[in-house]
């Protein structure tokens, strides 16, 4: 009896495809075999050749499975979709267990830092069970108070971090005193504060440590003194600074994490309790960017009303508030609708203001003028050029 030659070329196809779903198989278990031989024998550059091919072994396996699961669906074959729905799950690569990781992590460990940061990293990437923390603790207490306080991050092997500074660690410092510097112990410093470091390639602890001192800064200047021979009750002499131009206005000092002010007048200070980090507060409103809604400013017609809109900026590091803003023109350009107010601008902050009308009634070359007033009388003008046409 003669054979079927399409059923026979058919059984020889299936023979196929299972021997090459066994190589597939067999291929992951024996990269997976070799990883953790290499793994074992503190092999790490075998380790991470070994697993890369492993993942790219098991993608290709799942990426086949998953178009066969797809095709079987399409062809209404529930039978072979289980097969391949089973076999996408078996493509899954076995992770790298937490006794792998920790044997991987002292292979790297001995490495030279080149070697040690990308391999980390590379570890960090592979397995959950690597994820390295830096972790701050800042604590302090006295006759009246206590506290204690610890902030955790995981951090990427070698890289660059900067360490927080005072402004960032919220504390009171009249109660706990100056943040010196981050040390590996309670007790002495290891880090200035804001120093940028090599992140640790284990779990590491900093103590922030504190000392009884006054700090006098200005980011506007760059002005910064430390007092450091100091009690509490002791009278502090407070710095004369300048300003950078007759724009600034200065408006004081202030210790953040207290409240506490200094007037600009004052001369001398007392320290109350550990220590104070007090910023100069300069006061200086900005006004640009005045633009017209539909002309060019450079071409204004003449006896038409404009609208236009201008940017307040507070640039300086002292809140400003109660503001109030007068717009007046020249005699050939006459302002409509020029006044407002601005309750409250913080600083580094701005604000865009409309509403403000006007009309050139004379061609020419004109000046509008804009002036800032806050609640103390501080005043900033700017003037801006509009051509009537």
């Amino acid at each position: 009896m003669r054979r079927n030659p399409v059923r026979r070329i058919a059984a020889v196809s299936a023979v196929l495809m299972l021997s090459a779903a066994m190589l597939f198989a067999a291929d992951s278990a024996e990269l997976y075999q070799k990883f953790s031989d290499a793994v074992d024998k503190g092999d790490v550059r075998e380790a991470v050749e070994v697993y890369t091919d492993l993942l790219e072994t098991s993608q290709k396996e799942y990426t086949k499975a998953q178009r066969s699961y797809e095709k079987a669906l399409d062809a209404g074959n529930r039978a072979k979709a289980q097969s391949a729905y089973n076999d996408m799950r078996n493509a899954r690569v076995s992770p790298i267990t937490e006794e792998q990781t920790d044997s991987l992590l002292a292979a790297i460990l001995k490495e030279d830092e080149a070697k040690r940061s990308e391999d980390a990293a590379w570890l960090m990437a592979n397995s959950r069970y690597y994820h390295p923390m830096i972790t701050y603790s800042w604590s302090s207490s006295g006759d009246n108070y206590s506290f204690s306080y610890t902030s955790s991050a995981t951090v990427t092997p070698g890289e660059d971090i900067t360490l927080p500074d005072e402004s960032s660690v919220k504390v009171n410092t009249s109660a706990a005193g100056v943040l010196t510097g981050w040390g590996i112990t309670p007790d002495e410093v290891t880090y200035q504060p804001g120093e940028i470091i090599t992140a640790p390639y284990t779990d590491q602890t900093l103590y922030a440590i504190w000392t009884t001192q006054v700090v006098f800064k200005d980011e506007v200047t760059g002005f910064e003194s430390d007092i450091t021979d100091i009690s509490s009750g002791d009278e502090v002499a407070v710095p004369v600074l300048s300003a950078p131009d007759d724009s600034y206005i200065f408006a004081g000092w202030v210790d953040r994490s207290t409240g506490e002010y200094i007037a600009p007048e004052d001369t001398e200070t007392t320290l109350e309790g550990n220590g104070a980090v007090f910023e100069a507060l300069w006061k200086k409103a900005e006004i640009t960017a005045l633009d017209s809604k539909h002309y060019d400013l450079a071409s204004i017609p003449m006896n038409t009303q404009i609208d236009l809109t201008f940017m307040l900026s507070n640039i300086g590091t002292e809140d400003l508030r109660g503001l109030t803003i007068e717009c007046t023109g020249d005699e050939g350009l006459k302002v409509l609708n020029g006044n407002g107010s601005v309750s409250f601008l913080g600083d580094g902050n701005d604000v865009t203001l409309r509403g403000l009308r006007a009309v050139g009634t004379e061609s020419g070359n004109h000046t509008l003028t804009i002036t800032v007033t806050d609640r103390d009388g501080d005043t900033w003008s700017s003037s801006f050029d509009v051509t009537v046409v």
